[in-house]
């Protein structure tokens, strides 16, 4: 009986797929609503960094077949591996500067990808980036089209660029031109004597330059990153550490290597450790764990609240979270070890009671 059925089945699709096909050869057009879908999934996937717009046109394609989840993965991975360093794809420093100048149009993620820390075997760079930074410092450049450049010095890894951002916000005409060199600026990568050069610039005494370093040294999340910051908020006798502006320690995300001393800085408990706790939860589970760590081995609970200052916002909900919290609850070594628990946990629950809430709408 079952085979009966399942060839009946296998009939039905046989004749859907051929009414199908003789329908497409005689002309007739999907649906607009099909057409709608398909361009609705291509626009979303425009939106993601560095994906080329190329990729997602496929001249095979019949119009209206929406892309499957598993082909539109395909595409993406496909898009993004099209995205060839500066040092590839162009062979002279005027082609690379009329690739940045069209994609200053309209602000185009994969250029900007492609000129992501270039390297010193770059041969064209040099006269690349003098010819960046003048159009980037040029008041008759639009602020559009600055701004772009300007983003293509601060993630060059250069001195000389990064340098040019700086003395560009020091020299500006305005708030607004300021601010261009600014979102640019913290957004700057390279090695440690960068990192050091733009910490120097925390102690300006021009305000927007200031807060651009901060930012800017709270992206790097390295060792000498933490080791900067952490200086420069105690010798400023800041013990909110920037953390009402968005930046700062707080909102720094340390990697593998900061976090041992991160962790020391938490456990001095001083008025700024409370900061660093934040940053050791932005690091996800092994930053959590820490947490734990020290609040568990203290038994000094009014330290130990002190610590946990606005540190739930900072708790990533990520797979393990539930286990982590429920050992330790079962341990219940430290109050507010158990509190902080407990309080993730709800919002864990929380959230997936939202999820399928929305699912079941």
């Amino acid at each position: 009986m079952k085979k009966l059925i399942s060839l009946v089945v296998l009939v039905a699709i046989v004749a859907s797929f051929l009414v199908l096909r003789s329908k497409q050869e005689d002309g007739i057009t999907p649906s607009p609503v099909a057409q709608g879908s398909t361009l609705t999934e291509s626009s979303a996937l425009t939106t993601q960094p560095g994906l080329q717009k190329t990729a997602l046109s496929d001249s095979s394609s019949e119009p209206g077949d929406a892309p499957l989840a598993g082909e539109l993965q395909t595409d993406q991975t496909q898009a993004i591996e099209e995205v060839r360093p500066a040092t590839e794809a162009y062979a002279s420093a005027e082609e690379a500067l009329a690739a940045v100048l069209n994609g200053s149009k309209d602000y185009n993620d994969s250029i900007l990808e492609q000129f992501t820390l270039p390297g010193a075997e770059c041969s064209w760079c040099a006269e690349f980036y003098t010819s960046v930074r003048e159009k980037a410092t040029n008041p008759a450049t639009s602020q559009e089209q600055r701004a772009y450049l300007a983003e293509i010095l601060a993630i060059s890894g250069r001195p000389e660029n990064i340098e040019t951002l700086v003395e560009s916000i020091k020299m500006a005409r305005s708030n607004e031109e300021a601010d261009i060199y600014a979102e640019a600026i913290e957004l700057a990568l390279g090695d440690v004597e960068i990192t050091k050069y733009i910490a120097n610039q925390m102690v300006s005494p021009n305000d927007t330059l200031r807060e651009a370093s901060v930012a800017a040294i709270t992206n790097q999340g390295t060792l000498t990153a933490v080791e900067l910051l952490s200086k420069h908020v105690e010798e400023r006798g800041d013990p909110d550490g920037y953390y009402a502006s968005g930046i700062g320690p707080a909102e720094l995300i340390p990697d593998e290597e900061a976090l041992p001393y991160v962790q020391e800085l938490i456990e001095r408990r001083d008025a700024y450790s409370h900061l660093w706790v934040k940053s050791a939860l932005n690091a996800g589970i092994p930053g959590l764990r820490i947490v734990f760590d020290v609040l568990e081995n203290s038994p000094n609970s009014e330290t130990n609240g002190a610590l946990l200052k606005d540190a739930l916002d900072h708790i990533n909900l990520e797979d393990g979270v539930m286990e982590l919290t429920s050992q330790v609850i079962a341990r219940n070594k430290s109050e507010e070890a158990v509190k902080l628990a407990k309080k993730a946990q709800e919002e864990l629950n929380q959230n997936e009671d939202e999820g399928a809430q929305s699912i079941a709408q």
